[in-house]
């Protein structure tokens, strides 16, 4: 870990600037939790008005103090803030936490006074966390700075392998301490705050380089450097550490109207989910399940891993195995049948009226012998296609018989070589019943649904990752000049990247399109070209199986009396298309993470159904095959109710170039959709029946 970040999580001493009498201000707090938790180096309250404070020895000011301390807490209102800064710098101090609100949330003059704390930092090298920032912790030092009420109840009692970065103060005491309760121990913690200097980013690569930490937890609500978190994300996974993330603010409001259905349908929430699931980040729905589903991570670090088999149901209750087998179908977790070995072994130990199966119900037994469970576990267990473990306890642990079932399930689960955990039909987490539990490491979750989640998660986790994508080769096509390119450039375009398009003439006048038809051959389709138009079929402009010249001349009537307002450049006549699967290949410039492509089923269902995927441009073959997997398309590709086996492998290296045209022309390119793509059946290759893009404007590329 850098010199600097070493300090903020393993400080010799700290400084806190602002504490006072008063037992709960944030200075005030910080030292006491220090004191309480057993803090072993140096405090240093600094506060004029006072010689001692909660019996520590208390300074007038930073450079009075007997050591220049490793970090110093500031908790001042905003302008005295910037002096006492301005002395950490002077005297010293490795890494300041500044608490208090008033930048550059709070309009032009918090922006100057940011202005005034960054230039006051300019150079030196004091690094700050925060402003409007909660501080750090490290349980195994007895440190934590906290100063929101839940702080006060923390123990620490263990010191735990996971690190929580968080962007929101009010949420990480009750993280921490939900946690805590539950058994989930930390390793170290923190809150960036406004993150002017130190931010989630550079944190997270130290705890990725910190042999002390084995999981990664974050809260999200905005990525301040968003291909630096992509680059450690990548890191993370490939140094075995696995990185949960919750990320507030999915929804959004009144997205911008777009040109594409790519552009309707990539919102910034669908764009870092693919980038999670590319980088190896396991994203959580509910910020509740954030540190239980690093915690079990983290315990399944070090045993099987989760990819050879499947879960294990092992119950007192028959409905909660139906129950949990939805959830598990639900989530990915396959419940795998047992070797009829193992099924001979349950035989043996189960009473006649008990079937051995997975889910495994054991209910109707133990109160005849209590022994059942563990022993029915003990031997379950040991089934080769077993490679995770979810005991379910019907009472909660407020009862010797309901304590000595759980007692029996934690003696097998301790040892095991899989990861178990304890799914409580009754009761909560928090009970002082599965303190034995928590002492193991075996987590307690909070539901069932929750349960099956993280084990699927879990299981995802470990997968191996596509290779990344190249950037491709020096023959790509350029991008028209213009902010949006019509159709026939479009499909030029297309030509050009070796993707077919359907035969095709450009009529430039009503009276041409009946000859452009004849030399094409019937049937035929014609679309109206009109300036500024991306939409065709929305407006009357595409007319299907025309089989004449005057059927054909008729349709391009028909389209300029239907919209009389629009500017007709032409028709664009082309041969009618073979059946095949339809998808969409779209491509979208994210403002974060640059180009991204989109799959899914194509023509109108697209917004439809919303059966999508996203992947970052560019894609490897391999990259594109998962984004397939991914949807429904997967299924009608590989012939669906008797029809033939669509040409995946066409498809798939259509996605690749696609992508790498957007990867190259990234500063340009905004949006662009190919919809409908025709997969025809195996062999045979694929058709791009229509196609749009849209450019940024050049004065935009200059301005960013």
């Amino acid at each position: 870990m850098p010199a600097t970040l070493d300090a903020l999580f393993h400080p010799a001493s700290i400084a806190f600037i602002g504490a006072s009498a008063r037992p709960n201000t944030p200075a005030s707090r910080g030292l006491r939790n220090c004191l309480r938790l057993g803090f072993e180096g140096g405090l240093y309250p600094i506060n004029p008005r006072y010689s001692e404070l909660f019996e520590v020895p208390c300074y007038p000011e930073i450079a009075s103090l007997p050591e220049v301390p490793d970090l110093a807490m500031i908790a001042l209102n905003a302008e005295a803030t910037l002096d006492a800064v301005i002395a950490c710098r002077d005297a010293g101090v490795k890494v300041v936490v500044a608490c208090s609100s008033g930048w550059e949330e709070e309009g032009t003059e918090g922006e100057a006074r940011a202005a005034r704390l960054r230039a006051i930092l300019a150079g030196s090298r004091t690094r700050l966390l925060g402003p409007n920032c909660l501080g750090a912790g490290n349980p195994a030092i007895g440190m934590s700075l906290g100063y929101n009420s839940s702080f006060e109840s923390l123990a620490h009692r263990r010191r735990g392998r996971i690190a929580l970065v968080t962007q929101s103060g009010a949420m990480m005491g009750g993280l921490i301490l939900n946690a805590e309760d539950t058994g989930v121990d930390l390793g170290l913690y923190a809150h960036v705050g406004n993150a002017m200097d130190i931010g989630m980013e550079e944190l997270m690569e130290a705890l990725v380089a910190d042999p002390g930490i084995d999981a990664i937890a974050l809260m999200i609500e905005g990525l301040r450097q968003p291909m630096r978190f992509a680059a450690v994300a990548s890191a993370a996974h490939q140094a075995g550490k696995p990185i949960v993330a919750f990320k507030a603010g999915s929804s959004e409001m009144g997205r911008q109207a777009v040109l594409s259905h790519t552009g309707a349908l990539a919102g910034s929430d669908e764009v870092f989910s693919a980038v999670c699931r590319e980088r190896g980040v396991v994203r959580v729905d509910e910020c509740e399940d954030l540190l239980p589903a690093a915690a079990l991570l983290t315990a399944s670090r070090r045993r099987v891993p989760m990819r050879r088999g499947g879960v294990l149901i092992l119950t007192l209750s028959g409905g909660a195995a139906s129950i949990l087998a939805d959830e598990c179908e639900a989530a990915g977790v396959p419940i795998p049948p047992l070797s009829p070995r193992t099924m001979e072994r349950l035989d043996s130990i189960l009473p006649s009226y008990l079937k051995a199966g997975n889910p495994l119900d054991v209910g109707g037994g133990v109160f005849s012998d209590a022994e059942l469970p563990r022993m029915s576990l003990a031997v379950a267990i040991e089934d080769e296609a077993i490679d995770s473990v979810m005991w379910v306890s019907v009472g909660a642990p407020r009862d010797a018989r309901s304590k000595l079932w759980l007692d029996e399930a934690l003696e097998v689960l301790e040892s095991a070589a899989q990861v178990g955990v304890i799914v409580p039909v009754s009761g909560h987490p928090q009970e002082v019943g599965f303190e034995r539990a928590r002492e193991c490491g075996v987590p307690v979750m909070r539901s069932m649904r929750s349960a099956a989640r993280l084990l699927g998660l879990a299981r995802a986790a470990g997968r191996p990752l596509p290779p990344p994508g190249e950037v491709g080769r020096d023959d790509l096509p350029p991008l028209p000049e213009g902010a949006l390119v019509d159709e026939v450039r479009a499909k030029a375009i297309l030509a050009a990247l070796g993707i077919p398009t359907p035969a095709s003439r450009v009529a430039p006048r009503v009276d041409d399109v009946g000859a452009c038809a004849r030399a094409i051959g019937f049937p035929v389709v014609i679309k109206g070209i009109a300036t500024g138009v991306a939409h065709k079929s929305e407006l009357g402009l595409v007319a299907l199986g025309i089989t004449t010249a005057e059927g054909a001349e008729d349709a391009a009537r028909a389209m300029i009396r239907r919209q009389p307002q629009l500017v007709f450049d032409g028709f664009l006549v082309e041969r009618m298309a073979p059946r095949g699967v339809e998808v969409v290949l779209g491509i979208k410039r994210d403002a974060d993470f640059g180009p991204v492509l989109m799959f899914g089923l194509g023509g109108v269902s697209v917004e439809l159904f919303r059966d999508v995927a996203f992947g970052m441009c560019p894609l490897s073959p391999a990259g594109a095959h998962a984004l397939i997997d991914l949807t429904k398309a997967s299924r009608l590709l590989a012939g669906f109710r008797g029809q033939p086996e669509a040409d995946r492998d066409a498809l798939v290296a259509t996605m690749v170039r696609l992508s790498q045209f957007a990867a190259h022309h990234a500063d340009r390119l905004h949006e662009m959709d190919v919809n409908p793509l025709i997969v025809l059946p195996q062999g045979e290759g694929v058709l791009a029946l229509d196609a749009v893009i849209a450019c940024r404007a050049r004065e935009s590329i200059d301005a960013a």
